[in-house]
C-alpha cells in the first residue's frame, strides 16, 4: 500500500485532541489521523491488522503455561518467551514479524542466548532437520535462514482467505508447534529413533493446516 501526503485544514481544537489520542495510543498524529479515517471507512490498514494479529496472539497465550507473550518492540513485531526443555532450562524467543509492504507475509526468528557449543549443535541439527519435514510435509516453498545464532522462517501467505483474527490463531498455532517439536527433540536426544519421532509429530501437528 503506498502512502501520499495531503495537505488538510483541522479546527486546532480537534488536532489538539488528535494528539491526545496519538499520546494514549503510542502512535505518530499521521498514524492516529489514518486509524480514525480508516475505521470511519472501515480499511484495514497494516498497521491496523498487525495490532489486531498482535493482540489476538496476546490473548490466545494470556492462560499458556508455558509461553508468555511480550510487549511489542515495535508496530510490526512480537515476541513470545518459551523455555528449552535442556539443564538450566535456557530461554527460547519467538520473534513473530509482520511485512506491511512485501511478497511475503512475514517472518518468524528463533534466538537462543547460549554459549554452549553443544547446545548449539543440538540446535543446528534441529533446524535442519525442521527444515527438511517442512519441505517434505508441509510447504516445499518455504524459506529458511540459518546463521549460526538465529533461525528465521519467512512467512509465505496463507493457501487460502482467512481473517484477521484467524491469521492470528494460525501464527500461533505455527510458533506452538514449532516450541513442541523441538521440546520433543531435545527430550529424544538419546533415543537412536529420535528423528522419526519428531517426523511422526510433525505430520500429526501440520495435518489440514492452513500453509504459510
Amino acid at each position: 500500500m503506498s502512502k501520499s501526503v495531503y495537505s488538510l485544514l483541522l479546527n486546532d481544537e480537534v488536532v489538539d485532541l488528535i494528539d491526545k489520542m496519538a499520546r494514549i495510543n503510542g502512535m505518530s498524529r499521521s498514524n492516529m489521523v489514518e486509524k480514525i479515517l480508516a475505521d470511519a471507512v472501515t480499511y484495514e490498514t497494516p498497521e491496523i491488522r498487525a495490532n489486531t494479529v498482535f493482540s489476538e496472539i496476546e490473548r490466545i497465550l494470556s492462560g499458556s503455561p508455558t509461553m508468555r507473550y511480550l510487549e511489542q518492540p515495535s508496530s510490526y513485531m512480537a515476541s513470545i518467551m518459551s523455555a528449552l526443555s535442556y539443564r538450566y532450562n535456557p530461554a527460547i524467543r519467538y520473534s513473530v514479524e509482520l511485512f506491511p509492504h512485501s511478497s511475503h507475509l512475514g517472518q518468524l526468528k528463533v534466538t537462543l542466548r547460549t554459549q554452549n557449543p553443544i547446545l548449539i549443535e543440538h540446535m543446528s541439527d534441529f533446524y535442519s532437520l525442521y527444515t527438511l519435514l517442512e519441505k517434505k510435509y508441509y510447504n516445499d516453498k518455504a524459506r529458511h535462514i540459518y546463521d549460526g545464532a538465529k533461525f528465521t522462517r519467512l512467512f509465505t501467505f496463507p493457501s487460502v482467505a482467512v481473517t484477521t483474527k484467524e491469521l492470528a490463531s494460525i501464527l500461533t498455532s505455527f510458533v506452538r508447534d514449532f516450541d513442541e517439536l523441538l521440546s520433543i527433540y531435545f527430550s529424544n536426544l538419546t533415543n537412536p529413533n529420535g528423528f522419526s519421532v519428531v517426523e511422526k509429530r510433525f505430520i500429526e501437528l501440520k495435518r489440514n493446516k492452513i500453509i504459510i
